[in-house]
């Protein structure tokens, strides 16, 4: 059975400190695909932790595989960046959080590997800080 459990790097403010851990991207779920020769869906049923399996009326729903494909693109390792790679003036896509897939600017670097961004919100720049490790360079 081959299995595939994303997840996503989730900062949290706790108290005064930001506490980044990885968390499953769909809480609860697990994608899997069956080998025949491990018995199937049933050994999938069977297995410890597993309350049922996604049905479309009585069989199992198929993701489709260009969608599986797509999945494991955007959540595959990434390499991680330190602010000494950014410079004032730089475009980046901002990777996670609730600000993922933004373009922004860098205005500054920060110790702790955060980055001092503008973002352009509803026409306004607005000034945001993100950890280094969850940006991309975009190149012009």
């Amino acid at each position: 059975v081959t299995i595939f459990a994303p997840t996503e790097t989730r900062t949290e403010r706790r108290g005064q400190k930001f506490v980044t851990r990885e968390a499953p991207a769909f809480p609860g779920y697990v994608f899997v695909q069956p080998s025949p020769a491990t018995g199937g869906i049933r050994a999938i049923n069977a297995t410890r932790g597993i309350t049922k399996l996604v049905s479309l009326g009585p069989e199992p729903a198929v993701v489709p595989p260009d969608l599986m494909a797509a999945l494991r693109h955007r959540f595959a390792p990434r390499t991680e960046l330190t602010p000494a790679e950014f410079s004032p003036g730089d475009r980046v896509q901002i990777l996670a959080g609730p600000l993922a897939d933004f373009i922004a600017q860098v205005e500054a670097t920060a110790p702790q590997d955060r980055v001092y961004l503008l973002i352009d919100l509803m026409g306004r720049a607005t000034r945001v800080a993100v950890d280094a490790k969850h940006l991309r360079g975009l190149t012009e």
